[in-house]
């Protein structure tokens, strides 16, 4: 397919660069699609506000669920173009998209059966915030099967070193959620606008349209026009070396549901605060998630063909391109805070609840830069497995952390909470690897 870029050749950081750009570009237009729904609804008051903030944890709940397939798929995808061996990428291109469909259909009837028990166990406190949350989670749901879809879409083209197209086409996406979520949520003329519902209407048609254009642009691509039957083998491979990062992001998802109920103790309008900081602080995690996709694709291929070379130098380099970007994220979290919250929720309680979570949480960007983009570089060589061994130890010592730090200083304790652990994270995490670089030396047939 046009586009592609061969990664085992040529000039290291040009091509990682090249790369990861349009991938981060993606990444801030899939983030973008939360930040305009988050504007808009902000308009409507804090409640609408937790109202999505509860609800999104059940969606990312999906989209952590599809990680079984998409990272497996995207990395033997890598290492057969690294190989030069075309014929399996095509069948695992094929059972990726077998097993995510299937998986997509399942979780949807799951929430359309339980939606009200999810949301109900957070005890908002208003019937009517729970009767929203209920609402956007169900019409989201909806557009589950499109979202993964496209998830698999682009982590295949990005291990193909084609990253350009998915960032054209999300910005279709996006443009179609911009105009039609005012649309949908506030009305227009004698129209009313559906609110909260018209917020997940306007993602949902973004994302069928986005899924839509993905099928038309890649017709006419060998690798997504194979007749091969299911391999029940590859597909085993695939969930193999999915499931740790499946586990991982799972366990994370189910660990902030336990933090939000922690939470909720302080109010709904601390759900709310907590759903926009993490939306303000995506726009970090989303531009290194784009270097760790280029990372990832960039060791598969590289370690498809046996470059251990490529493979040291790609991570030093671009430990220290994260680690410069890292330090000015955490400067203009600790220094703007108010400035940046302000933007979504200006009532005086919001504010002053969003500048402190701004700013603890800003000491821990840093470092959970360099964990995001040091997962990325054990994916691209097949060791999933060891990422999770730590992230979930460590992000389950929230749970403690928050009940122990919320005594003497409340909210902020919780936020603490959060911020320590991704420092543990990402301290833990780059020494692993540096570990293993070493190990990696004197030897041509076993990595770590």
């Amino acid at each position: 397919m046009k586009g592609n870029i061969d990664l085992t050749q040529g000039p290291i950081m040009p091509s990682l660069m090249k790369l990861a750009l349009p991938i981060i570009a993606t990444n801030f237009i899939s983030t973008t699609y939360g930040l305009v729904d988050m504007i808009w609804i902000g308009r409507l008051g804090s409640g609408p506000v937790a109202a999505i903030g509860t609800a999104s944890f059940f969606i990312n709940l999906a989209i952590a669920l599809s990680t079984m397939t998409t990272i497996g798929t995207g990395i033997k995808v890598s290492h057969c173009m690294g190989s030069g061996d075309q014929d399996r990428a095509k069948s695992y291109v094929k059972n990726g998209f077998v097993m995510s469909i299937l998986i997509g259909i399942l979780y949807m009837a799951f929430v359309f059966a339980a939606n009200q028990k999810l949301i109900g166990f957070f005890d908002l406190g208003s019937v009517e915030v729970e009767k929203m949350s209920s609402d956007f989670l169900v019409i989201s749901m909806m557009g589950t099967l499109f979202t993964i879809v496209n998830m698999l879409y682009a982590t295949i083209l990005n291990s193909m070193g084609n990253s350009k197209q998915p960032f054209r086409i999300f910005t279709i996406g996006l443009v179609v959620n911009i105009v039609l979520d005012p649309l949908f949520i506030f009305g227009i003329g004698s129209f009313e606008g559906w609110g909260v519902s018209g917020a997940a209407l306007a993602t949902v048609t973004a994302n069928l349209i986005v899924t839509i254009v993905f099928i038309w642009q890649t017709r006419n691509s060998d690798l997504f026009r194979t007749s091969s039957k299911w391999n029940l083998r590859q597909m085993l491979e695939v969930i193999q070396m999915g499931l740790p990062i499946t586990i991982q992001r799972v366990t994370f998802t189910i660990i902030s549901i336990i933090i939000a109920k922690i939470i909720v103790r302080f109010g709904a309008d601390a759900i709310a605060v907590q759903k926009v900081g993490i939306q303000i602080e995506s726009i970090s995690y989303m531009t290194i998630g784009g270097l760790q996709g280029a990372i990832a694709a960039f060791f598969g291929q590289n370690y498809g063909a046996r470059r251990l070379d490529r493979i040291q130098q790609g991570y030093r380099k671009s430990l220290l391109l994260t680690t410069v970007f890292g330090i000015v994220i955490s400067l203009i979290f600790i220094l703007f805070p108010a400035q940046l919250f302000s933007i979504f929720l200006a009532d005086a309680s919001s504010l002053e609840l969003g500048t402190n979570y701004m700013r603890i949480i800003g000491y821990s960007q840093l470092f959970m830069c360099l964990e995001l983009m040091t997962v990325g570089a054990f994916n691209g060589l097949g060791k999933t497995h060891i990422p999770p061994m730590f992230s979930i130890t460590l992000t389950a010592l929230r749970i403690p952390l928050a009940i122990l730090l919320s005594g003497p200083f409340g909210l902020n304790g919780v936020w603490m909470a959060i911020s320590l652990t991704s420092v543990f994270k990402g301290v833990v995490l780059v020494f692993w690897f540096n570990r293993s670089l070493l190990r990696m030396k004197g030897t041509t047939k076993t990595i770590l």
